[in-house]
């Protein structure tokens, strides 16, 4: 995780600071400040900053995508082909029946194994189908928001040049805070698809702070252990 981290600030850094060690330099003329709008700059920092890390997201979710639709039709498969066994253990169950009362214990036992396996591989089976439609919601959102801000600052230059830009200032504001909008709708996404977020939101809303850290805590460990 500490790799990850510093290769983000890594990243970060290599997008922010080469306009003031002089391969770019911003625009500060005539009440106009801008960063810097040259083309390979510009190209390079919304391509860092942007393109490249939500084509890998995009990839990621495809790949997950696939793994879910996989894992569910292996679930449909297993559950018909459990439901053929179970149908056949309970029938030769009652066939035993009142002849050999310990084989018809036996059977008895051996549905009841079958069905807490069957009812937790649903469990797991859903919650694996949730985190892949929460990802899939996560990454829509934040496609939809940041889009189109990264595409007017990649055109803005080829349009408008290199010392001004064209572009109306209450567009590029609005596109800008549609792209921060994005940090404000994940919170309601998460709580949306998760019943636990829901509840501690709740209770922060009513200024109840006593043990939440705690319950989200326990909350966490007992989903852990239950897969």
């Amino acid at each position: 995780m500490a790799k990850m981290i510093l290769g983000v600030w890594l990243a970060s850094a290599s997008i922010t600071l080469p306009p003031f060690c002089g391969w770019a330099k911003n625009v500060h003329t005539a009440g106009v400040c801008l960063i810097s709008q040259d083309f390979g700059y510009t190209i390079y920092s919304t391509a860092v900053a942007f393109y490249i890390p939500m084509l890998v997201m995009l990839v990621m979710y495809y790949k997950i995508f696939k793994a879910a639709r996989k894992s569910g039709a292996k679930h449909r498969f297993t559950d018909i082909s459990r439901r053929e066994r179970l149908s056949t253990v309970a029938n030769e169950a009652l066939r035993m029946h009142g002849m050999k009362p310990g084989g018809v214990a036996e059977e008895c036992a051996a549905i009841s194994r079958l069905l807490n396996r069957e009812r937790r591989n649903i469990s797991i089976f859903k919650r694996e189908q949730k985190a892949a439609t929460t990802l899939g919601v996560i990454v829509g959102v934040f496609g939809v928001c940041w889009l189109p801000f990264f595409v007017l600052s990649t055109a803005r230059p080829f349009i408008c040049g290199v010392e001004c830009s064209c572009v109306p200032i209450w567009l590029e504001r609005t596109l800008l805070w549609l792209g921060y909008a994005n940090s404000l709708m994940n919170p309601f996404i998460y709580a949306f698809f998760n019943r636990d977020l829901r509840s501690t939101y709740r209770d922060l809303l009513r200024c109840r702070y006593r043990n939440i850290n705690r319950r989200l805590s326990a909350v966490g460990v007992h989903e852990a252990l239950k897969v």
